[in-house]
């Protein structure tokens, strides 16, 4: 019988070597395909108030874009009325849970700058919408040119109720950036005109309930004024008949508000209100959040400070076109049918 010739340990150890690989290679073969998690990106809108309805607008258009987008977690969160110092808690709790960027509507600029800066040292995206905190290092503001809607509110207070008497100012929150540019711009106008005097602005704290009483109590006190320029006009957002004495009113003092929401157009279409001045609502969420995600995409996308909306006027003239614009927005699904506009690019 032939002799069998030793196996050396090199060699026993270059094939135990070769076969492991053999082995290792297989197991990697036989394993199935795990796709790499996509990056996704967490999206923070804020309101400042989640109780006024003009913003329902928005998170239906904030989730419209997340969801065309298909990266997007969003979240909606703020207070449940405009309370600023609230609104700073917010904020301080996202930065907590390390959402990549925020869209915020400050309800007051002071208590907002820390936390914005604070969120914008740790990476965070920040821009403000509605109304801005210019104070902050937040990247930009998208909305519209607040000064110039005062400016409009202005003009027809004295298209409708002509170049002489008393106006009477009314907003929300005292705090708000964006209310408080808009009654600068009414008052630059109003100043023109030696025969007209102003009163206020008085305030409702966008709290609608609190916003009809103040109306009637100022038709009941000021019956022979000019007109009323509402700057921030929750008191509209509801139903004429909570407002008996806007009813009893009817065209004389004339009334001037701002927004040119569904709610308010009936109060054009039977004469009691003259003049809305409105907003991009739609855009509100629908471009926050595309602006957000080309910043957060795209090293190179840039946007000036401003980033304005138009500003729409209704009046009796074109009221039945809004109304017929509004029927279909009901929900989300119609909201962007009838509002449906392209996302804003880099600028």
């Amino acid at each position: 019988m032939p002799k069998t010739r030793p196996v050396s340990a090199s060699l026993r150890r270059r094939t135990l070597i070769r076969a492991s690989a053999l082995v290792a290679g297989a197991g990697l073969l036989a394993r199935p395909y795990v796709a790499r998690a996509a990056k996704r990106y967490t999206i923070a809108v804020i309101p400042k108030s989640l109780s006024n309805p003009a913003f329902d607008y928005a998170r239906w258009s904030a989730e419209t874009r997340a969801q065309e987008l298909g990266d997007v977690d969003l979240i909606w969160t703020g207070s449940s009325t405009a309370d600023a110092n609230i609104e700073a808690q917010t904020i301080s709790g996202l930065i907590n849970r390390h959402v990549d960027a925020m869209a915020i509507d400050a309800a007051n600029t002071e208590p907002l700058v820390a936390p914005i800066n604070e969120a914008v040292a740790k990476g965070i995206i920040v821009i403000t919408w509605d109304s801005d905190v210019p104070q902050s290092k937040r990247k930009l503001f998208y909305g519209v040119d607040s000064f110039k809607m005062g400016q409009l509110l202005g003009e027809n207070a004295i298209k409708f109720m002509g170049d002489t008497g008393t106006v009477i100012l009314v907003s929300g929150p005292p705090g708000a950036s964006n209310l408080a540019q808009r009654l600068a711009g009414v008052k630059a106008v109003l100043a023109k005109y030696p025969g007209v005097k102003t009163l206020g602005p008085y305030f409702d704290y966008d709290d609608m309930l609190k916003g009809q009483n103040l109306t009637d109590n100022l038709l009941v006190s000021h019956p022979d004024a000019g007109a009323i320029v509402n700057v921030a006009a929750v008191a509209f957002f509801g139903k004429v008949s909570a407002m008996p004495q806007v009813i009893k009113n009817k065209g004389k003092v004339k009334l001037i508000c701002s927004d040119t929401l569904a709610a308010e157009l009936p109060f054009v279409a039977d004469g009691y209100v003259q003049a809305l001045v409105g907003q991009d609502y739609w855009g509100w969420g629908y471009q926050t959040v595309s602006i957000i995600h080309n910043l957060l995409t795209n090293p190179n996308c840039h946007y000036p400070e401003l980033v304005p909306q138009g500003l729409p006027v209704v009046t009796a003239a074109n009221v039945q076109e809004w109304m017929g614009k509004w029927k279909g927005a009901t929900t989300r699904e119609g909201a962007a049918k009838a509002f449906q506009e392209a996302p804003i690019g880099c600028m």
